[in-house]
């Protein structure tokens, strides 16, 4: 997931979050656990290492061995 997809659905989860606690529907604690967890998981370094790996590689094909004759 990119990380601006990622910065978007965080903040559409903050509003979410703090639109429920202001209708009553979530509790203070709730509200912020609910930060708490999002918080989280937007910080969290999973994917920067997948993407790595999953990079595109290019070989050079045809050249002779470094330090060979």
């Amino acid at each position: 997931m990119t990380t601006w997809l990622r910065g978007a659905l965080w903040l559409v989860w903050l509003t979410m979050a703090a639109a429920l606690w202001h209708m009553g529907a979530l509790r203070t604690g709730a509200a912020l656990a609910a930060g708490l967890l999002s918080t989280l998981l937007l910080v969290w370094p999973s994917t920067a290492s997948r993407r790595r790996r999953s990079s595109l590689q290019y070989v050079e094909m045809g050249k002779d061995p470094v330090g060979q004759l």
